[in-house]
């Protein structure tokens, strides 16, 4: 059960990873419909957002050894703009700030806060009625205390959206980030309308089915994914007499099944509240060859998205 969640982990989270998954992969497939207005030449769309999550304590695992609990508050910062040239070229801009905070136990290399930032940059094009193409590129900051060379880190990658129909659109790309342990990923995405009830949404960085009560209200239950590529601060190692974990590369992942239920105030502002299972969750040095393991836990998770 244990490798089978971590194949799953390990394959699901380069979208995250590659820093697509706040702003680039909503906008490749949202809809103009999407927004609090249609898109005009000359006008940008904008969107932001703030998501906040805690995950309660679960026993740590390193080294073979089953150590204290520790638990995890994350938050996500982000805002974007997509600007028309004219009818078909458009250019995409994002700022994401994703922070976590772990409880640190004696024994294990757990940092007690990561923070990162990223710009997500992209150039699109709409060819006809149904397809659109976009290149992306995103530098990172892999810290932002003791800042050095090393921890800037660079991603990018193409990605199409072919929209079969008002119901169905389809999203696939290609992507690389050279610092992440999954450096070249492909990358797949549908939203299906089923009917005015049921919206299907598959891919990263949530998979979820949704069923809307009515105008305002929905409810839904899915796969979340949390993460960031991040390097740990100078001392991490030796505080815990591991000196091989100072500025070290690492990937924080925490994958969460769970169900929730949203809520529209107005057109393009929406709220939701989610709660279910943190069913794994690791802190995984792939340079080290080593990582941390956390037992599954409960969550709770509060988010707030606004496009205009």
């Amino acid at each position: 059960m244990t490798k089978n969640l971590r194949a799953i982990a390990l394959s699901c989270s380069a979208t995250v990873l590659l820093s697509v998954s706040a702003i680039a992969q909503e906008n490749a497939i949202a809809t103009p419909g999407d927004f609090a207005r249609p898109p005009q030449p000359g006008e940008p769309l904008w969107q932001a957002g703030v998501d906040s999550g805690f995950v309660a304590g679960s026993a740590a695992k390193f080294d073979g050894a089953r150590l204290d609990d520790s638990d995890a508050f994350n938050y996500q910062l982000q805002a974007g703009t997509r600007f028309f040239l004219n009818d078909d070229w458009f250019l995409s801009l994002g700022l994401v700030s994703d922070n976590f905070s772990l409880e640190q136990v004696s024994g294990a290399p757990i940092p007690a806060n990561i923070h990162t930032l990223r710009l997500n940059a992209g150039l699109g094009y709409r060819w006809g009625e149904k397809w659109t193409f976009s290149a992306l590129l995103s530098p990172s900051l892999y810290r932002l205390e003791d800042v050095r060379g090393d921890d800037l880190g660079i991603s990018g990658g193409v990605l199409a959206r072919y929209q079969a129909n008002p119901s169905l659109t389809w999203s696939f790309g290609l992507f690389a980030a050279p610092d992440s342990d999954l450096p070249v990923m492909p990358v797949v995405g549908v939203r299906w309308l089923i009917n005015d009830r049921y919206t299907l949404e598959v891919g990263m960085p949530k998979t979820r089915l949704s069923y809307r009560i009515d105008p305002k209200w929905a409810v839904y239950g899915g796969v979340d994914l949390n993460g960031a590529v991040f390097r740990t601060g100078e001392d991490l190692g030796t505080k815990t007499g591991l000196p091989q974990y100072n500025n070290a590369l690492a990937t924080y992942r925490d994958v969460r099944l769970g169900v929730g239920t949203s809520y529209e105030f107005a057109h393009g502002l929406r709220a939701e509240l989610e709660t279910g299972y943190s069913v794994y969750r690791e802190i995984d040095y792939f340079r080290i060859d080593d990582s941390v393991r956390f037992d599954p836990a409960p969550y709770v998770r509060l988010g707030l998205n606004i496009r205009f």
